[in-house]
């Protein structure tokens, strides 16, 4: 597994957490410009980073590096929009229009 593919199996289990990379750079102590790297697949991790980027999302290391997604990376952002307008149109009682 190369470096961006495992920063984009990061990326896509921190969404289904409903974290942004700031919150997830904060569980680890390091600034939110070094966690974006590692998504973007810029730096090399130890095992020690991987166990604690598991562990801020209560996974074992060997889901993040079996995550499997349907969608790309954009078409997953889509996704993640569309459900979060649902919920604001749920909230609204149906007054959003698309």
């Amino acid at each position: 597994m190369n470096l961006l593919t495992l920063g984009q199996n990061i990326a896509i289990v921190r969404r289904r957490h409903a974290l942004t990379q700031e919150d997830v750079a904060f569980e680890l102590g390091i600034s939110s410009t070094a966690y974006a790297k590692i998504e973007r697949g810029e730096t090399n991790l130890s095992f020690l980073r991987l166990l604690q980027i598991a562990d801020v999302f209560k996974i074992n290391i060997c889901d993040l590096l079996q995550v499997q997604s349907t969608h790309t990376p954009l078409q997953q952002d889509i996704v993640d929009i569309k459900k979060a307008l649902q919920n604001i149109e749920s909230l609204l009682g149906g007054q959003v229009k698309e």
